[in-house]
């Protein structure tokens, strides 16, 4: 995910405005109907996004690490040490910051196109950036598997995963390291995720705080839980603090947000989405 390096987001009713300004200045190739892009032909990208889990053994807790900024600028030393060594099938790949604080995003150093060359080397680019912390790039270490990726600059208690999503987020108590409350989500209003869970560039809290803006209220996810003997029927999700009246949109889950018999969430912080390429807009609308 690109950062603004210049300039201020945009804010609330401010971007109602945005597509009619973007639509007369932006590149013709992609904003006209029908005309394709210069290449003609969508890109794709191998992009693998790791969250960084700190593991406590003295309370038997595994918490989200937050120190996302300390680890990139590791991981860029590396990256512009290793200019000279990169083989010549391969560009060096770029690691870049996430929506979460606690993510961390490796991608390709150029998109892939659709040719059989560049489908074949997908693999062996993601094993590339997967040997990168070992400041090596003899064929063995390629090989090895993708949690070394940053292994060597986490520290001791620290492990990279690869899975959709920590099952502790937003739990009552603490699942994150260093410890915050949510009664400070300025940006999201959320009852379960702190503020401090979210990049703190200007990009990503205002992101949020549109979003919620022009919805007229939080986002609002229920997810369906599984019914067993042991389920408690109607069931009532435990986690969320039904008195809390800290913002206006506290009163959403009580109000028919939170569905009965499923998980509520509130906050985009739970999932974004899926992002897509294509050459032209037509294509896109498909």
């Amino acid at each position: 995910m690109g950062l603004l390096y210049l300039g201020t987001p945009y804010h609330g009713t401010r971007q109602k405005s945005t597509p009619t300004m973007l639509e007369s200045t932006a590149s013709p190739s992609f904003f006209i109907p029908g005309k394709v892009s210069r290449t003609g032909m969508a890109t794709s990208s191998s992009g693998i996004e790791y969250m960084v889990i700190a593991f406590d053994d003295k309370t038997k807790n595994a918490k989200l690490s937050l120190r996302q900024t300390e680890i990139l600028a590791k991981l860029s030393k590396i990256v512009t040490d290793l200019k000279d060594d990169v083989p010549d099938s391969m560009t060096i790949p770029t690691f870049h910051p996430e929506y979460g604080r606690y993510m961390l995003e490796s991608t390709p150093g150029s998109p892939y196109t659709d040719s059989i060359q560049d489908l074949l080397s997908v693999e062996s680019n993601m094993h590339y950036r997967q040997a990168i912390s070992s400041h090596s790039l003899y064929p063995l270490l390629i090989m090895i598997t993708r949690r070394l990726l940053t292994r060597r600059h986490l520290n001791a208690n620290e492990v990279p995963i690869t899975i959709t999503s920590f099952p502790r987020l937003g739990v009552p108590g603490v699942f994150t390291d260093p410890y915050f409350s949510p009664e400070d989500a300025k940006s999201s209003h959320s009852l379960f995720l702190p503020e401090e869970i979210t990049n703190p560039h200007a990009r990503f809290p205002t992101l949020t705080a549109n979003i919620r803006s022009r919805r007229g209220s939080k986002v609002a996810i229920n997810l369906p839980i599984f019914i067993d003997d042991k389920t408690p029927r109607p069931f009532v999700d435990p986690a969320i603090p039904w008195q809390r009246s800290l913002y206006p949109e506290d009163a959403e889950a009580k109000n028919g947000a939170a569905l009965i018999d499923h998980i509520y969430m509130d906050a985009m912080g739970f999932g974004n989405g899926l992002l897509l390429s294509a050459t032209h807009i037509p294509e896109l609308q498909c």
